[in-house]
């Protein structure tokens, strides 16, 4: 006999603000669509505005986003189908200065949005019973875009800021023999309505690593701008080393293919940045991941782990393919203390710890693999003091920040202590960018290291890192997976790890957590839009109130 389900029927909940607001006349206000642990919401609150009100429909990311922005408003709620129990239209949000939204990433290359473009409507303003039937769910978080139509149509605000994967430029019915990638054509319908409703558009195309983020993540951001108000100047011009003019230039963002079909863009694919007056090409300064990870705990040496019998047929503490994984890069980088690596076996790229590392995506399947107790030397003991030429900031220890990376500077860990370390003294992938990943390609860390005496010369040191790495054992390396505060930190937020109060509240289990900060906007980037948005924003004469100056004006 069937059992009936017992789950509770979802409802649309509005959560008053735990803090009373206190606005003041002048304040630029903002709403937040599918706000997530508020990523967006925190940078544009670093660029000025105030967050009133912010929505999404999981329960768990509210009360986070609630916890860090409590004078805001929120609604945990779906915004996208009218037939859900828990429905709340965005038209019904709040009108603001600003509203900012960060679309569903899922499935936009693939919609199946055929007649709700044909209409010229959103995907649940059809009248069409057999259509609505068969609606899926991805189709349903492809609809996330058309939210921000709705909101705008209803309340015109001056400015809005959306963030997705840049595929969302391939959102259509899907091209021949290519079920992943759409034409376009309801993406170029999805910008035309914006342009009916009297804004203009400026697509941002711009990776995380270079705005502070100690992670590489390629990400489109649209702005649309009111025709009521100026173009903001969001042209991104990172002061880098030009080695042909030999001076510090301001680089230029610059095209070197153009958007493929499938709408995806990445940094070193389909653009780089060149100097402005010999267009050579130019790296921006990028944070290492150092700056994200807790190397005090090494994990579990690898030949004290249980051995089992594994999915692959294996036995052995890990399955096959991902030992033999780890082999193949304690060979390559024999000579270098610490590497990333993606955790499972076959995909990804390993790199070192001075680039950003790749990708967080909502899977926690990051792994540290170093080499115990003497790497735990190389952490704990004090930092040694070299003197190194070509090198801006100097040797950082244990307990300073990190610097941040420049093309033509390499760190080397030492002890507990960061220290600048000559180009191509170590293998010339450090000039490498990190590669984006998918969920199941997640880096791992692999690290070694020797004790080191405080008097031992550069040369020195490196040949007894040599040495002493390429003789260990892969047993003796141990294994730990990467913690949801490091992914935390790797996303751009100040969480907390040991030693170190962060000023972001988040909880709850790991998974939930790394689902959080996978899927969250990088807040930097969102705060270097955000002033620049802000900037075209004049006084309250001069810009008017917030509705009926836009009513009037459409």
């Amino acid at each position: 006999m069937a059992v009936a389900s017992k789950k509770k029927p979802r409802t649309a909940t509005h959560r008053p603000a735990t803090r009373r607001r206190r606005f003041q006349h002048d304040d630029l206000v903002a709403v937040d669509l599918f706000s997530g642990f508020g990523g967006l919401t925190k940078g544009i609150e670093d660029a000025g505005f105030t967050t009133i009100m912010a929505a999404n429909h999981n329960a768990y990311k509210v009360e986070v986003h609630e916890a860090n922005h409590p004078q805001a408003e929120h609604w945990i709620a779906d915004l996208v189908d009218p037939e859900a129990s828990d429905y709340h239209s965005a038209r019904d949000l709040p009108a603001a200065d600003l509203l900012v939204a960060g679309v569903s990433c899922v499935n936009h290359s693939q919609a199946n949005t055929i007649k709700a473009y044909e209409q010229g409507v959103g995907l649940f303003e059809l009248e069409d019973p057999d259509y609505e039937a068969r609606v899926t769910k991805s189709e349903r978080d492809r609809a996330t875009a058309n939210c921000v139509l709705h909101y705008a149509a209803q309340h015109r605000p001056r400015l809005i800021l959306v963030e997705c994967t840049t595929e969302l430029q391939s959102w259509g019915p899907a091209l021949p023999g290519r079920k992943k990638v759409g034409d376009g054509s309801t993406y170029r319908w999805w910008l035309k309505q914006f342009d009916l409703l009297g804004y203009r558009v400026k697509v941002l195309y711009l990776n995380s690593m270079f705005f502070g983020v100690p992670q590489s993540r390629n990400r489109g951001y649209w702005a649309f701008v009111h025709k009521s108000l100026p173009m903001p100047d969001l042209e991104h011009r990172p002061v880098s080393r030009c080695h042909g003019c030999d001076k510090d230039v301001e680089a230029v963002w610059t095209w070197r293919t153009g958007i493929p079909e499938s709408g995806s863009v990445s940094y070193g694919k389909q653009y780089d940045y060149r100097c402005p007056s010999c267009r050579r090409e130019v790296v921006p300064p990028m944070t290492p991941s150092l700056a994200a990870l807790d190397l005090s705990d090494l994990g579990t040496r690898i030949g004290d782990r249980p051995v089992r019998k594994q999915r692959d047929g294996s036995t052995g503490p890990f399955v096959a393919s991902t030992m033999a994984r780890i082999g193949r890069c304690r060979q390559r980088f024999a000579d270098f203390p610490a590497i990333l690596m993606p955790a499972k076996g076959v995909h990804g790229s390993e790199r070192l710890l001075l680039q950003p590392m790749a990708t967080q995506t909502s899977q926690q399947e990051t792994a540290v693999l170093s080499t115990g107790p003497v790497a735990q030397q190389l952490w704990a003991q004090p930092a040694v003091a070299l003197a190194v030429d070509n090198f801006q900031g100097g040797p950082r220890g244990a307990g300073e920040p990190l610097p941040t990376q420049v093309a033509s500077e390499t760190l080397a860990v030492v002890s507990s202590g960061v220290i600048p370390y000559r180009k191509n003294t170590l293998p010339v992938v450090h000039d490498e960018a990190m590669p984006t990943f998918t969920s199941d390609q997640i880096p791992g860390l692999l690290s070694a290291a020797a004790t080191v005496g405080p008097n031992v010369v550069e040369a020195q040191l490196s040949a007894l890192w040599r040495a002493t790495l390429s003789e260990l054992p892969l047993e003796d390396c141990y294994y730990r997976m990467m913690r949801e505060y490091e992914i935390g930190r790797g996303c751009g937020f100040d969480v907390d790890f040991p030693g170190h109060n962060g000023t972001f509240t988040v909880w709850g289990s790991p998974r939930n957590q790394v689902d959080g900060f996978g899927n969250a906007v990088s807040p930097q980037v969102g705060a270097w839009i955000g002033a620049r948005l802000r900037a075209v924003l004049h006084s309250p004469q001069d810009r008017g109130t917030t509705t009926a100056g836009f009513e009037a004006a459409a």
